[in-house]
């Protein structure tokens, strides 16, 4: 949010601090921590401006926003953006833009679950969850709520953006960085604005969870996690015990798509297996693109990963449009698609799937059809 656009918040406008509505669409309940939360809650987090321009990622917010798209299969978030003359905690990394509409009773219902269950009261303190991981404040479908003033209400926002299509999440310096309980297990007595690095690595990885079973065969009495990702993949109960009902499976799945039919789990069906759950995986190691490049179908299947004119031309906007991904995944925001970004690109297509399986009820079949089409 921008120096300016905080400017025009009207602090006199307060409202009940359970502001947002749950819908009647079924949430999931909140996700849990990674460790045991003490009884004790974080100081509450003050006002932190950005102060730099350093376009990182900060690991508290991306492992946060990791956190809550996945549990809610809302995947679609953005965290750093280009520098420009005001003041925004997403030029240093610090900011999350988690896209829900508030005219979407789906994605409604989420928003405010979350915004529900990181602003109220926990024993008494309000905005409990929000200290835990950090967050400075929050604003949603035209309100504010500040870990630094007031609390207990959500108070009007009067920016020019409404904040309508995204919920805007700022964390200070300890939130940012996970020194929070949310993170350790140990409240925070004291505020630091010690800056941090952007994480422990990427988001992903050029393997799969295929890859360390390619040279695994698997037949009839075959046991194991191998088994289990293989009728993961089949459409069948994933028990972990490769019958009579996995090896028919095994046979179709070889018809359907012109393998040698031996009703075993080779190579070649590990590899098809990867093929359909990673569409971009054929360009991971022979394909780079860069600006000024134009014609071929790798740009434009690249394109239609990133959600933009899929016109085959490589140009500014593409090239910003990579960065952006790139800064999701924590990897290095040179605009140039190698084997790391073409992960990032093919889990940006599978998230549409999951979410698509989630609003819809589909099941894996209706969601293969979906890929497909995606591809």
């Amino acid at each position: 949010m921008s120096t300016a656009t905080r400017r025009l918040i009207a602090p006199a406008v307060v409202t009940a601090l359970a502001v947002p509505t749950i819908a009647a669409a079924a949430v999931p309940p909140p996700p849990k921590p990674p460790v045991t939360l003490p009884s004790a809650v974080d100081v509450s987090m003050p006002y932190e401006g950005q102060g730099f321009c350093e376009l990182v990622t900060r690991p508290g917010v991306a492992d946060f926003a990791r956190t809550v798209s996945t549990h809610y299969s809302r995947t679609d978030y953005h965290t750093v953006r280009t520098c420009l003359g005001d003041v925004s905690e997403h030029y240093d990394g610090r900011a999350l833009d988690w896209m829900l509409s508030a005219y979407d009773p789906k994605d409604k219902a989420i928003a405010d679950s979350v915004t529900k269950w990181l602003t109220q009261p926990v024993n008494g303190v309000y905005g409990a969850n929000a200290r835990r991981l950090g967050i400075m404040y929050i604003i949603w479908n035209g309100k504010t709520w500040k870990s630094y003033r007031n609390p207990e209400t959500w108070t009007t926002y009067t920016g020019a953006v409404p904040h309508t299509d995204h919920i805007h999440f700022s964390f200070a310096w300890d939130g940012a960085c996970k020194r929070t309980s949310w993170w350790t297990g140990k409240a925070l007595t004291t505020v630091s604005m010690a800056k941090c690095g952007s994480s422990n690595g990427p988001l992903v990885s050029v393997e799969t969870e295929f890859t360390q079973y390619k040279d695994t065969l698997l037949m009839l009495g075959s046991k194991g996690d191998a088994v289990v990702l293989a009728q993961q993949n089949l459409g069948v109960p994933a028990d972990g015990d490769f019958g009579p009902i996995t090896r028919s499976a095994v046979i179709n799945f070889q018809k359907k798509w012109k393998l040698d039919v031996t009703g075993r789990v080779n190579k070649g069906v590990w590899n098809q297996m990867e093929r359909l759950q990673y569409p971009l995986i054929k360009y991971r190691s022979t394909t780079v693109l860069r600006k000024g490049m134009s014609g071929g179908q790798a740009i434009k299947d690249a394109q239609r990963a990133l959600r933009i004119t899929q016109d085959g031309i490589f140009g500014s906007g593409m090239e910003a449009a990579v960065k952006r991904i790139q800064g999701k995944y924590r990897l290095a925001q040179t605009g140039v698609i190698r084997p790391l970004t073409w992960a990032a690109l093919d889990e940006e297509l599978r998230s549409r799937m999951r979410q698509a399986e989630f609003d819809a009820g589909i099941d894996k079949a209706a969601a293969e059809v979906l890929l497909s089409a995606i591809r």
